[in-house]
């Protein structure tokens, strides 16, 4: 090779190397930073990205909500999500599948951790509406809305109307303590009254239907939760209850 090809070439590498060096010292101390929620898609671009594959899109909206905040290394704070963006997302898929239940779950149990009650609103908005289908199990997410509007927005008049629509659903496999929520809420919240006759409701009414040890357990609730010690005295329905 000639000796002037040699010099290109050692010159060429020569100029990449210290081109590295140069993008490398300008670069050195930037890290991965974290752009917060990304805006929400419509529901035809969400498809159109997983090419008309909605379980896909589903999967994929699912795997990004479970993993956003981990970036370079670092944890994101709950405080510094944008809560409205999340429920956006939520939203978007369960329109891609509105039997699936991780993306609620990823609401109920791992969104809803952050203890500002700004945040806590749209996710509880969510999961009430999640909750409102005839769909598996999905009134579960009902209830789960009923304890967010509850015990951390401490709406309580929201907590009470949810848990009427909770009990309300006419499903038969439903267990009796959705049927109860009414009265564990007024409870809860101060109002014996509106609580005992809640209960004392069901129990009439399913006097012929419901199983004796749900009986059972609704008399020793009233008894125990909701009356004191001398209103139980005086109520005769629980003269037989034990401890």
């Amino acid at each position: 090779m000639p000796i002037a090809r040699q010099y290109a070439l050692y010159a060429f590498f020569s100029l990449l190397i210290a081109l590295q060096v140069f993008a490398w010292l300008q670069v050195r101390t930037e890290q991965a930073r974290w752009l917060n929620v990304p805006p929400v898609p419509g529901e035809k671009g969400a498809a159109a990205f997983a090419l008309g594959d909605r379980q896909f899109a589903y999967r994929t909206i699912g795997v990004m909500l479970q993993n956003l905040g981990d970036t370079g290394g670092r944890v994101t704070s709950f405080e510094k999500y944008d809560y409205d963006r999340l429920a956006g997302w939520f939203n978007l898929a369960d329109k891609m599948d509105p039997h699936a239940n991780f993306v609620p779950m990823l609401a109920a149990f791992y969104f809803s951790a952050t203890e500002d009650p700004v945040q806590i609103a749209p996710l509880a908005d969510y999961l009430h509406r999640a909750g409102n289908s005839a769909e598996g199990e999905r009134w579960r997410w009902l209830a789960q809305a009923v304890y967010l509007a509850h015990y951390k927005l401490k709406d309580f008049d929201k907590a009470y109307a949810w848990a009427q629509e909770l009990a309300a659903i006419p499903r038969n496999d439903m267990p009796m303590w959705t049927k109860q929520m009414p009265a564990f809420v007024r409870n809860a919240e101060g109002d014996k009254q509106a609580a005992y006759d809640i209960m004392i409701e069901i129990m009439r009414s399913g006097q012929h239907s419901l199983p004796r040890e749900e009986m059972n357990a609704m008399q020793y609730y009233i008894c125990k939760r909701i009356l004191d010690e001398a209103q139980a005295a005086k109520d005769p329905i629980c003269q037989d209850v034990t401890e």
